[in-house]
């Protein structure tokens, strides 16, 4: 299941439980919380997704990706924010989170000494529960509920439903349909409509993004929804060229989003290193923002196409100015 708009959170939060019933008001929903309400965010350039610990205090709110030093600013919704901190049974917990969003430099308040903070849209799943799930593997798109157990795998052609003990289903979608509310797959017999609302799972002290409704001609399961939490970028790797064969240029764009551009001499002097994030736009560029040079704070952003293996741009923007690049641009081979 790809979600093909971005959201953001502009209202306050209601937590629907996480069960299989039919449609009537659950003892397991917090029915004392207002609705949230999930809206496009048009301005959102990218959507990444980043798995792993987060802490949520007042202080320190803070995210490290799954096998990675690396420790963002996490930048949450306030409703979410707040759900989140009331399920840490302990001051500074550590929790495991999926969340979608996108980077921005850090530039004041506590986040300042990251860097680097991660503006979250919208997330899979926060849970205290176990915060050490970086080693499971990853999920494709899933809606999941309780009372009784049911899972549903989600893509754009079919809803595939399982229950303990019960032959697997499997509906085709004939028509996928999507708006300011979620998504609705109509099926040869049922339907499958996926709302953009919190939904807590009542097995479990979790939270997810999305709730599920599904009907199908002999029942009507509620639940959850996730998306797929495959994190994996294939613009990831080392990009190297050489300039005038005095200067190599070595960029790495890791896994976790670090990115490190380093500039290495023939004559034997000190390489030079700017760091910060990479993220790919919406737009398909592939944006490398540093935000230290030289351990000095500064704001630097190259915008690169991307072809086959080939990484290309002509300018650069440092502290909101835009100069042009030298020498034609930069034109980096990916190692193979």
């Amino acid at each position: 299941m790809k979600k093909y708009a971005l959201f953001s959170i502009v209202s306050s939060l209601t937590l629907l439980g996480c069960s299989s019933t039919e449609p009537q008001p659950s003892a397991n929903q917090d029915e004392a919380l207002t609705s949230i309400e999930l809206a496009p965010n048009k301005q959102a350039p990218a959507r990444v997704l980043l798995r792993g610990q987060i802490v949520v205090g007042h202080e320190s709110r803070t995210i490290q990706p799954c096998n990675s030093n690396a420790t963002y600013w996490l930048n949450l919704p306030e409703p979410v924010r707040n759900i989140a901190q009331s399920m840490a049974t302990k001051p500074y917990q550590p929790m495991y989170a999926e969340v979608f969003g996108y980077f921005e430099p850090a530039t004041t308040g506590f986040a300042e000494e990251f860097g680097s903070q991660f503006i979250v849209t919208e997330f899979n799943i926060i849970t205290a529960e176990n915060p050490n799930r970086c080693d499971q593997p990853t999920r494709d798109a899933r809606a999941f509920g309780n009372e009784p157990s049911w899972s549903a795998g989600i893509t754009d052609n079919a809803i595939t439903l399982m229950q303990l003990g019960k032959e697997t289903q499997v509906f085709p979608v004939v028509n996928l349909e999507q708006d300011t509310k979620g998504m609705r797959y109509d099926l040869t017999q049922g339907r499958l409509e996926i709302s953009n609302k919190v939904c807590r799972d009542t097995m479990s002290d979790s939270i997810y993004g999305w709730s599920a409704q599904l009907t199908t001609k002999d029942q009507t399961y509620v639940g959850c929804s996730t998306d797929s939490n495959d994190s994996s970028d294939l613009s990831a790797g080392e990009y190297f060229q050489s300039i005038d064969n005095t200067t190599h240029l070595t960029l790495s764009l890791r896994p976790d989003h670090q990115a490190e551009t380093r500039y290495s001499y023939t004559d034997g002097s000190d390489d030079v290193v700017e760091s910060g994030y990479w993220q790919t736009l919406e737009s398909g560029l592939v944006q490398v923002t540093s935000v230290t040079y030289q351990g000095q704070k500064i704001i630097a952003t190259r915008e690169f196409e991307l072809k086959i293996d080939t990484l290309s741009t002509e300018h650069e923007t440092i502290n909101g100015a835009t100069y042009p690049l030298t020498n034609g641009g930069l034109t980096l081979k990916k190692a193979q």
